[in-house]
C-alpha cells in the first residue's frame, strides 16, 4: 500500500487569506462508478463541537442535494479509536442512476476534517472498506 503525504509544495499566503484545499483521491472504476475520496480541511474549528461541526455540513449537502434518501446519520468511532460522525445518504441525480454518498467528519487537534465517497450499492460494502481503511491511516503532520 503506498504512502502519500500531500502537498508536495509549500506556498507563502499573505495576511487576508486562507488555504481551504480540497483533496481528491481517485480510486478503480467498479460496477459504474468512478471511485474517489475528497477530503476538505477546515483548519478553524478550534472548540467546535463534532456534532455541530457535521450537523452544519451534513444539512448544507442536503439542502443542495434535492431527492436525496438519509440512511444513517451518526456518531461512530474508528477501528483506530478515532472520534467521528457519520453520514450516508442515497441520491438520484440522473437518468435513474443511484449514487450512496459517504461522508465522514472529524476533529483533530482543533482542524476539522470532511472526508466524502460515490459508491454503489454493491460497492458501499466493498469499496467502503477500502475508505475505512484509508480513513484510518490518516494522521495530519505539523507543518
Amino acid at each position: 500500500m503506498g504512502k502519500s503525504q500531500i502537498p508536495p509544495f509549500v506556498v507563502e499566503l499573505p495576511k487576508g487569506w486562507d488555504n481551504r484545499t480540497v483533496y481528491v483521491f481517485m480510486g478503480p472504476d467498479d460496477s459504474g462508478v468512478q471511485h474517489m475520496i475528497q477530503l476538505v480541511v477546515d483548519p478553524d474549528t478550534a472548540g467546535a463541537d463534532l456534532a455541530d461541526f457535521a450537523r452544519m455540513r451534513i444539512d448544507a449537502a442536503l439542502e443542495q442535494l434535492q431527492g436525496t434518501e438519509v440512511l444513517k446519520d451518526e456518531a461512530i468511532t474508528l477501528g483506530n479509536g478515532t472520534a467521528a460522525h457519520e453520514c450516508i445518504y442515497k441520491w438520484i441525480p440522473v437518468d435513474n442512476t443511484v449514487i450512496y454518498k459517504r461522508n465522514l467528519y472529524m476533529i483533530l487537534d482543533g482542524t476539522g476534517y470532511t472526508f466524502s465517497g460515490n459508491f454503489s450499492k454493491k460497492t458501499l460494502q466493498t469499496r467502503g472498506v477500502e475508505m475505512d481503511r484509508i480513513i484510518e491511516s490518516f494522521r495530519p503532520v505539523d507543518g
